[in-house]
């Protein structure tokens, strides 16, 4: 039996992690500083996970050329990619910001065609395709004209907050495209987050520990936000990351980055529920099409 239904489950429910995530991160940002909440919830997840993958004795799943691959991908995709995630969230809000993150699927389909000689079926370009289309009309129609709640606000330039977006987008398709290889030399996909997340935590750190102002928190920590950040470390990386590390094992890269892009569909009602502010026809229209294009992927199997 294939393993791709398996993977894109996987897929789908990392989109739900990082919907919470989203939500969860975009106080702490703005309390902390975008580089420096990154560098807690790296540091707490890198522990975690290593514990994780100790206890369960996985470190002899690694194959011997995996570090190098690993380090790579976790230098583009959490360092780079994840850092300017953040920038991005505490600009321009978690909604814009998910839609924008949402283009590392066409981005990591053509780098799996490009470098890993993927292919893709007609019915999977129209689902990936259709899912693409639904992200990008709910999120454009995501909101009502005079909306100003904290999580529709843009602080800041707004082209630079799309060109971070853009940016995080790229670093995670090209992180998953380097871990894709040592998955499929039989890395357990837990010990292979652990490293990624880890070496993020030790470049993170040495960055914290240089003269640089814009590596410090801004404010001291709080329960409150501890809380958060320790939340959003354990959904987003913990969980969602280790995810979609499974799914990149298990599925095609573009298939798997477009299911785990669904976020901007997923975080309609969680926004509605918090400000109270109902998503327009439009952005229901969207969410439709992400629904028809996932039935599509998973009827072509």
């Amino acid at each position: 039996m294939s393993n791709l239904p398996v993977a894109e489950l996987a897929a789908l429910a990392a989109a739900v992690c990082w919907t919470f995530t989203a939500i969860l991160a975009s106080p702490g940002v703005h309390h902390f500083g975008a580089v420096a909440f990154n560098r807690y919830r790296v540091v707490f997840a890198g522990a975690v996970l290593i514990a994780i993958t100790s206890f369960m004795d996985l470190w002899s799943s690694l194959p011997d050329n995996a570090m190098v691959a690993l380090m790579g991908s976790s230098l583009v995709g959490i360092v780079i990619g994840d850092t300017a995630l953040m920038q991005a969230l505490k600009r321009i809000g978690p909604r814009r910001n998910s839609v924008l993150f949402a283009t590392s699927a066409p981005m990591a389909a053509g780098m799996g065609f490009i470098w890993l000689g993927e292919t893709l079926s007609t019915n999977l370009l129209i689902g990936c395709g259709l899912i693409l289309l639904g992200v990008v009309n709910a999120v454009w129609w995501g909101r009502k004209a005079g909306g100003q709640h904290r999580l529709e606000k843009v602080s800041g330039h707004l082209g630079f907050g799309i060109i971070l977006g853009l940016t995080a987008a790229c670093g995670q398709a090209a992180g998953a495209v380097m871990a894709k290889p040592v998955l499929l030399a039989g890395a357990d996909p837990i010990a292979a987050s652990a490293i990624r997340v880890g070496f993020a935590a030790l470049v993170l750190l040495f960055l914290r520990a240089m003269p640089f102002a814009w590596a410090k928190a801004n404010a001291a920590p709080t329960p409150a936000f501890v809380w958060r950040t320790i939340s959003s470390a354990t959904l987003g990386l913990v969980l969602g990351m280790t995810l979609v590390v499974y799914a990149l094992g298990a599925g095609e890269v573009g298939i798997v980055m477009t299911l785990s892009a669904i976020t901007p569909v997923l975080i309609l009602p969680v926004i509605w529920f918090i400000t109270g502010q109902r998503p327009s026809r439009g952005a229901w229209l969207g969410a439709a099409l992400v629904v028809i294009g996932s039935g599509v992927i998973f009827l072509n199997h």
